[in-house]
């Protein structure tokens, strides 16, 4: 067995601790770290989780210190480069040539230009090993990534339809299209982005929460061995609605105590309707106007001053055609559901969007399937 097949499963562990950040990391990524002896014994592992608290590497460190192991000569294996600059936090890499680590395997470069530790460890002697499960990782950390080189949030669609690209079931039909493990996905979607974005259409014809509800499951993931816990993270919820239409007894607007809502409306948005949404605890922001009611460049730079590098929207039609005219779909999965609908008050969703999906990945989830791609 190469050294690489060695340590493919600590880096698959840190990926799955990466992932317990979610969205409560931004503007930093999701960073996961697992430190091991030689023989592939794991002596601690941490996670980055919030901005501004310890990195994944830290926080590892320091698991291996409370449970009595001496680091030195041990192996780190972390899904980013490790960190050699002095932000909110100090620089990982001080950290573990201090500790005397006697290499470091990451998966993907910080692509911030000389910010990375790479060159810092090899100059105290510290072997790295680069690209372990890169594929992996850079689809975890795909929001930051593409926030740090684009300067704006990765807009990533999520949609249920049928089979004949339906979006509803018809006035008779049933609320949902797909069933609970494919439901089950959309909310560990919802925890790896710091947004969840919807129009005000769906708003006022779902009703819906936007939180993280089925995320993770009872006992936690499959094939994920580690015993560290799931912070309670939730998502900014956004909804774009240029009149100010929220109604002030919507789930959104009562539970906007419990966890962040954003309206952002039009300019001239009623006065009196923002007050009353602000009582209830409903952040409201005024942006221009755009041909689908609002200005969806001005909506994506009020995300990224949130410090948002990623955002989950759940779009009806309408909004799915305005941001893909925008310029602004970056990513689209889609959930299939194994079901024709032939009611006629159905509401179509694909027709004329015409897309195109690179490097797609396929899965199924129970009876259903999904695909997901960045828009070619």
């Amino acid at each position: 067995m190469s050294d690489t097949d060695r340590l493919a499963p600590l880096m698959e562990r840190a990926l799955a601790l990466a992932e317990r950040g979610g969205g409560g990391t931004a503007p930093n990524p999701m960073v996961g770290c697992v430190i091991a002896d030689s023989g592939g014994r794991v002596l601690g592992e941490g996670f980055h989780r919030r901005a501004g608290g310890p990195h994944a590497e830290i926080e590892a460190l320091r698991a291996v210190a409370a449970a009595g192991h001496d680091p030195r000569g041990a192996t780190v294996v972390v899904t980013l480069e490790p960190c050699a600059h002095q932000g909110r936090t100090p620089a990982c890499v001080d950290a573990l040539v201090e500790a005397g680590i006697g290499r470091v395997a990451y998966a993907t470069e910080d692509p911030h230009i000389g910010k990375g530790g790479a060159g810092r460890l090899a100059a105290a002697g510290i072997p790295a090993i680069p690209g372990l499960l890169r594929r992996e990782a850079e689809l975890l950390a795909e929001p930051w990534l593409h926030f740090v080189r684009g300067g704006r949030p990765l807009f990533h669609l999520k949609s249920a339809l049928t089979l004949n690209g339906r979006v509803t079931r018809g006035a008779r039909g049933p609320r949902w299209i797909t069933g609970p493990e494919a439901r089950a996905a959309v909310h560990r979607l919802r925890r790896r982005h710091a947004a969840v974005v919807v129009g005000i259409g769906t708003a006022l014809a779902d009703d819906p929460l936007l939180t993280v509800r089925d995320w993770p499951p009872p006992g936690g993931p499959p094939a994920d061995p580690s015993p560290l816990p799931w912070p309670d993270v939730q998502p900014l919820r956004v909804v774009l609605d240029p009149r100010l239409r929220l109604s002030l007894d919507s789930r959104l607007a009562r539970t906007a105590g419990d966890a962040p809502v954003l309206v952002l409306c039009a300019e001239d948005g009623p006065r009196d309707r923002q007050a009353s949404l602000g009582d209830r605890g409903v952040e409201v922001r005024r942006v221009g106007s755009g041909p689908t009611g609002l200005d969806l460049d001005a909506v994506a730079g009020v995300l990224a001053d949130r410090g948002v590098t990623g955002a989950l929207v759940e779009p009806g039609p309408t909004l799915a055609r305005g941001l893909r005219a925008a310029g602004l779909v970056d990513r689209w999965t889609l959930f299939v559901a194994p079901v024709w609908e032939a009611a006629v008050d159905a509401v179509p969703f694909l027709d004329g969007l015409g897309l195109e999906l690179r490097d797609p990945i396929w899965e199924t989830h129970g009876p259903d399937a999904s695909v997901s791609g960045r828009l070619a």
